[in-house]
């Protein structure tokens, strides 16, 4: 083991093997002849050493000539081999603890959605300017106008014999098919694809990708599992679309038909029967604004706002979902709602506007009205998440029917509002609704980020009055 000892005139530390110990050496430093002590006595020169193996200092060297070349003084003491280290634990500093921070979610996750506004851009520019479109009519005298001759007389065939039919059957009259199949590319002029065709597909399966795309974004500090968001879109736009419409034929039904009695069948059966009724006063065009708002709130906008909620109050009636987060919720309320809003996109697309709308109507349906949808069910998601109790707290089923209203009444009158203004052609007022309920939304985003942030406030001032504690 080398011995490790400072030169007595220049102060540096030098190494020297064993077999040297007791003679004088010159200091490869300054030259001064120094003695190389003991082993025995040098014990002490290792527990001196740097808690860290460092590397020696320039001119420490230790001479290695063996005794036979002793008399060449002036060569170098060439070996570099260092002492063991002597290592010791030192105690844990506040620098070597992680910092202090509130982990909250970056800056722009916490504002992603107001890119939602985006998407209720071309809804702005085709209410605002719905006034100046041209109705059925005079674009299908356009389209008669502007066909072959052979074209024209093949449609006034058409209509001729659905007059003949219509003398005879009160039931008789042109259908749709046999106009379009008329019709010049089977479409009116200015429409954007044929009628039957298939193309609304394509635009839903593009909405699907763009809207699924920005729900990732906003989950991207894994906050929701993407197969829970594609699962909630894809059940409320097979089994959520099928039920709504269930419930829309029974209650067309009921209409008419009056029952007797106090059993639960018939107290459900007058329940459907009401929603029957709001949904014959919401599109009756004879009726005026407040039957409308009444029909439109208590029949569309409860059914669809309930029927886009259905998964949400499933998962939360049969768990008890305390420790998980709203944005979770509020993520699979978008997701919900906008594959409600796709599949009725596909099916106003195949009854309504194919062969007859241009491009606007597809882009308002397909990103303005599914933004809409998806606005509406991620404030029923929120607002469920923070009454989440009042679905634990019932005692019989009828119990349920105040909660479910006090859960989507938002949005159930935002809904309802809004298609009452567009049934009444108060556009603007409309457009403004829209905006509205996207700033109700956001005000229930921003409310539960002050939430959050004071949660994670008191945290960090636990975490620091434990490190304190610790430290002391």
């Amino acid at each position: 083991m080398p011995i490790s000892f400072p030169c007595g005139e220049c102060g540096k530390r030098l190494k020297a093997p064993d077999e040297l110990a007791g003679k004088r050496r010159p200091c490869p430093n300054c030259g001064h002849p120094v003695l190389v002590p003991e082993a025995e006595a040098n014990s002490a020169g290792y527990l001196l050493q740097d808690e860290s193996p460092q590397s020696p200092p320039q001119g420490a060297l230790t001479q290695s000539c063996s005794s036979a070349n002793e008399s060449e003084r002036g060569r170098v003491w060439a070996s570099r081999e260092e002492a063991p280290a002597v290592t010791t634990t030192r105690p844990v500093g506040p620098t070597m603890l992680p910092p202090l921070t509130m982990n909250e979610p970056p800056l722009w996750l916490r504002h992603l959605h107001w890119l939602l506004v985006l998407a209720l851009l071309p809804l702005a520019f085709s209410l605002l300017n719905k006034s100046d479109e041209e109705d059925f009519h005079e674009r299908f005298r356009k389209t008669m106008e502007t066909a072959p001759e052979d074209v024209q007389l093949r449609i006034l065939h058409v209509l001729q014999k659905a007059n003949d039919e219509a003398a005879d059957d009160e039931n008789g009259g042109v259908s749709r098919e046999d106009l379009f199949a008329a019709l010049p590319e089977h479409k009116l002029i200015g429409a954007l694809v044929p009628y039957g065709s298939f193309a609304h597909w394509g635009f839903a399966a593009g909405s699907a990708v763009l809207f699924m795309a920005f729900f990732l974004l906003l989950a991207s500090h894994k906050t929701a599992n993407p197969l829970h968001l594609l699962g909630m879109g894809l059940f409320t736009a097979t089994i959520g679309i099928l039920l709504l419409l269930l419930l829309q034929t029974i209650a067309n039904w009921t209409q008419g038909i009056w029952l007797r009695g106090g059993s639960i069948v018939v107290v459900i059966f007058y329940i459907v029967k009401l929603i029957g009724f709001s949904y014959q006063a919401a599109l009756d065009p004879d009726n005026g604004f407040f039957l409308s708002f009444v029909g439109y709130t208590l029949g569309v906008g409860f059914c669809e706002e309930l029927c886009k909620a259905l998964p949400l109050l499933w998962y939360y009636h049969n768990n008890n979902p305390s420790s998980r987060r709203w944005r979770t919720a509020f993520l699979w309320g978008l997701a919900s709602g906008a594959g409600f809003g796709i599949a009725e996109g596909i099916m106003y697309s195949s009854r309504y506007y194919n062969g007859i709308s241009g491009a606007d109507t597809y882009v308002v349906r397909f990103i303005s009205c599914v933004a809409l949808h998806a606005l509406w069910t991620g404030s029923v998601a929120i607002t469920l998440h923070q009454k989440q109790s009042l679905l634990h707290a019932v005692d019989s089923w009828y119990e349920y029917i105040p909660r479910l209203y006090l859960i989507v009444g938002v949005p159930m009158v935002l809904h309802g509002l809004y298609d009452t203004l567009l049934k009444k052609d108060m556009n603007a007022v409309a457009l403004g609704v829209a905006v509205l309920s996207f700033l109700f939304l956001a005000f229930q985003i921003s409310r539960w980020h002050s939430e959050d942030d004071e949660e994670a406030h008191r945290a960090m001032l636990r975490e620091y009055k434990r490190r304190r504690a610790a430290m002391s």
